[in-house]
């Protein structure tokens, strides 16, 4: 008896393996990213096996463009996130729901003239870039619209926290792309082809999205349909428009940041440097991919203490830059160590060209990802200056790229030495604000 109730003491002292919710959430996130990276990777596996090089250099322009064109996707998402995650930290449902009604109904109205745009200038943007078909134009316009309407959606379930949700709903999507992909890309063996995967994914997505969110709201009290509830009772000094407006040119920056110089190499060089940069560029975006699942997890919060006018935990940012600089430099040592088997294991023999840069490749996505990091921290202060920095580092890779594109050697330095620049700018205007709001406090 004696023993059961020792045991049962030392039982309920036990810790739980992170006592901080912030890393079980990190946790959850990289977990989910470490078990879909590998489907997302074997999409390339067996794709970039199908198709030529140039075939394959055009895949990956198209993944870019696929990006750039959701750019409203991604102020959407910051515009989502920067509101639910309040409604969260007040556990308000009636709020979250009146306002995920009106963001439909706007999201809605915009989509469907961005739609048309993109249908139209397809067959110009095809003949801009050099592309052997304009077909992947039109099946991404779709499935632009498609991931549009899902949003919303997606950015409940990060705002309110639950990263499971959110893990299974990507790893299940993981799943549907590469089974797509691969077979178009076996039965047909071009890009335009492989392109219908893209609708595919972005169809399955939605629907996932909006099961488990309806599931989330099912049951809870209180949900009748009221008009601006939200904002007269979180945010009665904003402007909506200019907020929206702000947070939209903040999302095109480090949109066109984060994948424009995969667009400007296939522009400025050669279809096969095009092609090698698209592959190696890839496999150092792992590096990235990791490190904004890290940030996924960091911006809700940081977006509840700018709202209250706190600063940002300064042991969860340490938290996340220790986080980030450990991927990021494991990933390094791993490509300067073995570059032609990542090479060999992922894109085959073909690929083999100049592998020794391979791990200059995970430099440059580090640096992209805390140059991100850094932005975001500003965007969570509400300090939308940032985006005349991330302008000036955009504009910096573009006359970078034009200057130096004679090999890869010197793509790679033009493209680290723009994001370096970027992020020593965009770190100390952090610091400088950091400095000014304790002096003003004081």
């Amino acid at each position: 008896m004696a023993f059961s109730r020792r045991y049962a003491n030392i039982k309920s002292k036990k810790k739980p393996m992170f006592k901080s919710k912030f890393l079980q959430n990190n946790a959850i996130v990289m977990i989910g990213t470490l078990l879909g990276a590998p489907l997302g990777y074997a999409f390339h596996f067996v794709v970039s096996r199908q198709i030529s090089v140039a075939q394959y250099g055009e895949l990956q322009s198209l993944l870019s463009l696929s990006i750039i064109f959701g750019v409203f996707n991604s102020a959407l998402g910051y515009f989502a996130i920067r509101h639910t995650s309040v409604f969260s930290a007040n556990n308000d449902w009636q709020a979250n729901n009146d306002f995920i009604g009106y963001l439909q109904t706007k999201t809605i109205k915009f989509a469907s003239l961005v739609l048309i745009i993109l249908l139209a200038a397809s067959p110009l943007l095809a003949k801009i870039l050099h592309f052997s078909s304009y077909t992947g134009f039109f099946v991404l316009s779709l499935a632009t619209y498609i991931s549009t309407l899902t949003v919303a959606y997606g950015e409940v379930l990060r705002g309110w926290g639950n990263f499971l949700t959110l893990t299974i709903i990507a790893l299940a999507v993981g799943v549907i792309k590469i089974l797509s992909g691969s077979a178009l890309a076996i039965g047909f063996h071009t890009t335009a082809a492989v392109s219908v995967s893209f609708l595919v994914m972005s169809i399955a997505n939605l629907y996932f999205a909006k099961v488990w969110t309806k599931k989330m709201v099912a049951g809870k009290p209180g949900l009748q349909k009221s008009e601006s509830i939200w904002k007269n009772k979180y945010f009665p000094e904003a402007n909506i428009r200019r907020t929206a407006t702000k947070i939209f040119f903040f999302s095109l920056a480090i949109v066109l940041l984060s994948n424009i110089d995969v667009i400007l190499v296939k522009y400025f060089a050669s279809a096969d440097i095009a092609g090698f940069f698209g592959a190696f560029n890839m496999l150092g975006k792992i590096v990235l991919f990791l490190n904004m699942a890290v940030i996924g997890v960091m911006l809700p919060e940081a977006c509840v203490d700018g709202h209250s006018g706190r600063r940002l935990n300064k042991k969860n940012l340490l938290r996340t830059y220790g986080l980030m600089t450990l991927i990021g430099f494991g990933s390094m040592t791993f490509f300067y160590l073995f570059p032609n088997f990542v090479v060999r294991l992922f894109f085959g023999q073909k690929y083999i060209f100049e592998t020794q840069l391979l791990w200059l490749f995970a430099l440059i996505s580090y640096l992209l990802s805390v140059l991100t990091l850094e932005a975001n921290l500003s965007f969570a202060k509400r300090d939308f200056r940032v985006v005349y920095f991330l302008i000036a580092a955009i504009l910096l890779m573009v006359g970078a790229l034009a200057k130096f594109r004679g090999d890869l050697r010197e793509i790679i330095l033009a493209l680290i030495g723009t994001l370096l620049a970027g992020y020593l700018a965009v770190v100390s205007l952090n610091i400088i604000n950091e400095k000014r709001s304790k002096f003003d406090k004081n």
